[in-house]
C-alpha cells in the first residue's frame, strides 16, 4: 500500500471514502427497505454498531488484500472481478467476526446481505465513474507523460530519443541500476513493483523501451500493464555500435583487459556465445537475418566488416579493435567481410539456436521488413513487432 499512498495519496483517499459512502448508503438503503416491508424487533441504533464493523472491516479489506492496488488504470471487466473480491473478502471476514463475539442475534442477515449486494453495484459504478473523471481531467490538464524501460548503458540515449518526438520522460525504470536516484533531473525507480503503482497512481499515459530484447522486460510489470490496459511502445534501434570497456596495464607485457557487463552493455540474456576462427582474408559470411535473436559482435583480433541492411539502407561498421562492439536488434539483414587473415569474430546471442528463427532468404527478408519494420517509427502507436517479441510474455 504504502508504494500507492507515495504517488498518488489523494486520489488512493478519494477511491477509499467512495468505498466507504458507497458501503454506508447501502446499508441506510437496505434497513429502510427491509423496514418498510417487516416490522423489526430493534431500531436503527443496533444496526449501526453492525455498519461500523463493516466500515471497519471493509477499510482493513483495503489495505490487507490491495483491492484498489491499479483501481486507477483497471478496464471494467477488471473493476467487476476486483469489486466482488473486496465485497466477498468483506463479507467472509464480518461472518467470522460476528460469529466470535456471539453478535448474530444483534442483527439482521437480510440486511446485511442486501447491503453487501447493494454494495457491490455501487462501488463498482463509484469507482468505474470516478476514474473516468479523473482520468478526463488529467488529460486535458497535462500532455502526455512517459515512463522509460531501459539500462544503465543506454538511458541517455533513450532520453535524448524521446524528447526529439516531444515526449515528457517523468519516470525511468533501469534493469540494472547503481544506485542512482536521478539522471537528469528524471527520478529513477529501483523496485519494479513501485514502478507498477508510479503508471497506475501518477496517470503516466505511455511506457516506452529502448534498445531491450523481449525477454528483458520484468514480468511483473508486463502483467501490470495488461490489466491496466496499457500498451508499450518501441523507441529503438536497429544497431548500436558500443565502447567495450577496456583496460589498459602500465606495464604492456601485461596487455590490456576488456570486458562486457550484462544488464548494462548487453540489453539482452546470453542463451549462446559462439566464435569464428582460422579465417581466410575476403572470407564472405552471414547472409541472414533474425525474426527475434538480438546479437552483440565484436572483434578480439584483427579486422572485420560487418555490412548491415535494414531492407532501406545499408551501412558498413568495422570491428577492427577490441574495445569495439555492434549490437544487432531483430531484422537486420547481415553480412561479416573478412579483412585480414586470422581474424576472430565472437558473437553473443539472446537466443538458443533455432533454424525456424532465421531469416536465409533476402526476399524474404524484404518482405518481412515491409510487414514489420516499417512499425518501428518513433511515436508510432501500433508496434507489430514488439508485439511479437513479448507474446510470450502474455
Amino acid at each position: 500500500m504504502h508504494t500507492e499512498f507515495r504517488y498518488g495519496r489523494l486520489k488512493y483517499l478519494s477511491f477509499v471514502i467512495i468505498d466507504i459512502a458507497c458501503l454506508l448508503l447501502a446499508n441506510l438503503i437496505s434497513f429502510y427497505f427491509y423496514a418498510g416491508i417487516k416490522h423489526l424487533p430493534y431500531s436503527f441504533d443496533r444496526h449501526y454498531n453492525v455498519m461500523m464493523a463493516m466500515v471497519a472491516i471493509d477499510a482493513g479489506v483495503t489495505i490487507v488484500f490491495s483491492t484498489l492496488r491499479r483501481v486507477l488504470r483497471w478496464k471494467k471487466e477488471r473493476e467487476l472481478y476486483e469489486s466482488a473480491r473486496h465485497v466477498f473478502y468483506s463479507l467472509v471476514i464480518l461472518s467470522v467476526y460476528l460469529f466470535l463475539t456471539k453478535s448474530g442475534s444483534d442483527y439482521s442477515r437480510v440486511i446485511v446481505l442486501t447491503a453487501y449486494a447493494i454494495d457491490y453495484a455501487m462501488i463498482w459504478l463509484g469507482r468505474t465513474a470516478w476514474r473516468f473523471l479523473l482520468l478526463r481531467l488529467h488529460r486535458k490538464s497535462k500532455r502526455p507523460t512517459v515512463l522509460l524501460l531501459t539500462t544503465d548503458g543506454f538511458v541517455r540515449d533513450g532520453i535524448e530519443s524521446l524528447r526529439e518526438i516531444g515526449c515528457d520522460v517523468k519516470y525511468l525504470y533501469l534493469l540494472k541500476n547503481l544506485q542512482k536516484k536521478e539522471i537528469d533531473g528524471i527520478p529513477v525507480i529501483d523496485d519494479i513493483k513501485e514502478a507498477a503503482s508510479v503508471l497506475c497512481w501518477e496517470m503516466i499515459d505511455r511506457i516506452y523501451i529502448f534498445g531491450l530484447d523481449h525477454q528483458m522486460v520484468p514480468a511483473y510489470l508486463v502483467q501490470a500493464c495488461k490489466e491496466m490496459n496499457l500498451e508499450f511502445e518501441l523507441v529503438d534501434f536497429n544497431y548500436r555500435v558500443i565502447d567495450v570497456k577496456t583496460v589498459q596495464s602500465k606495464d604492456s607485457r601485461f596487455g590490456a583487459l576488456s570486458f562486457l557487463e550484462g544488464k548494462r552493455d548487453i540489453p539482452f540474456p546470453i542463451r549462446r556465445a559462439y566464435w569464428i576462427t582460422e579465417t581466410e582474408a575476403d572470407l564472405h559470411r552471414g547472409f541472414h537475418a533474425h525474426k527475434l535473436n538480438c546479437q552483440l559482435l565484436f572483434c578480439p583480433h584483427g579486422c572485420i566488416d560487418i555490412i548491415v541492411d535494414d531492407g532501406d539502407n545499408k551501412r558498413t561498421v568495422t570491428l577492427d579493435k577490441p574495445g569495439k562492439g555492434l549490437i544487432l536488434m531483430p531484422g537486420l539483414w547481415r553480412e561479416m567481410v573478412w579483412r585480414e587473415s586470422g581474424s576472430v569474430l565472437c558473437v553473443l546471442a539472446s537466443e538458443y539456436y533455432d533454424e525456424q528463427e532465421y531469416i536465409r532468404d533476402y526476399n524474404e527478408f524484404l518482405a518481412y521488413c515491409q510487414k514489420y519494420r516499417a512499425t518501428v517509427n518513433h511515436g508510432t502507436d501500433a508496434n507489430t513487432l514488439l508485439t511479437e517479441r513479448l507474446q510470450h510474455c502474455y
